[in-house]
């Protein structure tokens, strides 16, 4: 077997006093900041971000993250930190979340002082290979945002017509050589269906037939009142698509599948494949499906309102469905989630699954990311990747939601809905990550 190398992290810390001066001074810790620059230089390929973490027994945690795929070197600047022994944790991510390399040390932080610190990453798997990192510090943050909103952006914006007033939830296939989208139409008295466009590069959008092509169903329903679309996929030559539906939005929502071979003309079941439940479960909508080995996968948001998290469904044959018992596989722990892990987009990339899904904290609504090799036990990002600040001319500066995940040979692509202000429709629009 190979021998894997550690990665030797060496820390120059340097720490500035900000304390005040007292009348009747009494002895007490200063605060330093420290400028965290980690170059890419001679970086192996398969890590993409390296995150630290200083904690103290008494003293709230101290978070930062590095990216190594922004720019030439990555920067992170954290202030007052109170003198003291502080325990440092730094891991290195690579592209599907995973930490690859690790490490623990005690640092100790003095004002007006710098200190030499060796720091050992010690690799956590097999079959990787070695690198020497030089930190240095300075003063200047970098952004930590690798996805850059579409400046095109909105690429699809509501018609106007039949149930089109309002849209969101967009989700896609590529199928037939082209790009084809289903997504939410919401009208007047809460009342949505499913819509349809379509495209060749998936930036340029049209809609080339009457929509709705999926209605409500008939009054006494369980979907009489609202399809809502959530995830698709093809199973022997024929398109499945799951929606969420309800009779009363007050009431449970329940997951229904609607089945086609040419995405136009749709037959639903008559009953629902996935119910709802109790607790966090009380409303459900499905968010993703993909295929691991055997099984599908098919995601779900369990809502009861203001608590959002993620379970999981398992089926043989894309159509009976078992929730999974060790549900829910995503909840918020970040101070940036606030109460909600939700809409979770899913891919299969490489030989791991990748994840996005939306929160919202305040006034802030963002996109975390998250790794996992079996769809059932999750790694997060633990900084968000994309935020409604950060959308080109602000046009969602108000809100984005609904994140679909795409990846292209050479981008990464989140669709999603947001909108500018509370007086503007829902409309759709995407961010890119470019595949290095």
């Amino acid at each position: 077997m190979r021998k894997i190398a550690p990665i030797v992290l060496v820390l120059a810390l340097i720490f500035s006093s900000c304390s005040t001066e007292q009348e009747n001074p009494v002895t007490s810790s200063g605060e330093g900041k420290i400028f965290f620059k980690l170059s890419k230089e001679n970086a192996p390929a398969s890590v993409s971000l390296v995150t630290m973490k200083l904690t103290r027994e008494g003293f709230t945690a101290i978070n930062g993250q590095l990216s190594l795929l922004s720019d030439t070197t990555a920067e992170l600047l954290v202030e007052s930190i109170p003198e003291g022994t502080w325990h440092l944790k730094v891991d290195a991510f690579n592209n599907n979340n995973f930490v690859v390399y690790t490490g623990e040390a005690d640092v100790i932080v003095q004002a007006n002082f710098i200190s030499q610190v060796n720091l050992t990453l010690n690799p956590t798997s097999s079959g990787m290979g070695s690198i020497q990192i030089s930190v240095n510090w300075g003063t200047t943050p970098v952004s930590p945002y690798q996805f850059k909103d579409y400046l095109n952006n909105p690429i699809l914006i509501p018609t106007g017509v039949n149930f089109d007033l309002d849209i969101r939830d967009p989700v896609m296939i590529y199928d037939g050589g082209k790009y084809k989208m289903y997504y939410t139409a919401v009208t007047y008295g809460a009342r949505g269906a499913i819509s349809y466009a379509e495209s060749v590069d998936g930036l340029n959008w049209t809609r080339p037939l009457t929509n709705p092509v999926l209605l409500p169903g008939e009054p006494g329903s369980w979907d009489s009142q609202c399809l809502a679309s959530g995830a698709i996929i093809k199973i022997d030559g024929v398109l499945h698509l799951y929606y969420e539906g309800f009779s009363n939005p007050n009431d449970q929502w329940h997951i229904g599948l609607a089945t086609s071979i040419d995405g136009i003309n749709w037959v639903k079941k008559a009953s629902p494949i996935v119910y709802a439940g109790s607790g966090w479960q009380y409303q459900l909508k499905p968010t993703s499906i993909v295929r691991r080995g055997n099984q599908y996968l098919l995601y779900f948001v369990g809502r009861n309102y203001p608590d959002y998290k993620i379970g999981v469904a398992v089926s043989e044959n894309g159509v009976n469905f078992t929730k999974y018992s060790g549900n829910p596989v995503l909840t918020p722990n970040y101070g940036w989630e606030g109460t909600m892990n939700s809409i979770a987009s899913v891919i299969v990339d490489g030989d791991s699954l990748m994840m996005v899904y939306s929160t919202r904290q305040g006034t802030k609504s963002y996109f975390g990311s998250a790794g996992s090799q079996d769809g059932f036990s999750w790694t997060k990002n633990p900084l968000p990747i994309f935020d409604n600040l950060s959308t080109s001319g602000n046009w969602a500066k108000a809100s984005i939601d609904y994140p679909f995940l795409v990846k292209t040979e050479t981008q990464y692509r989140i669709y999603y809905a947001g909108y500018k202000d509370n007086s503007q429709t829902t409309r759709i629009g995407v961010t890119i990550k470019n595949i290095n």
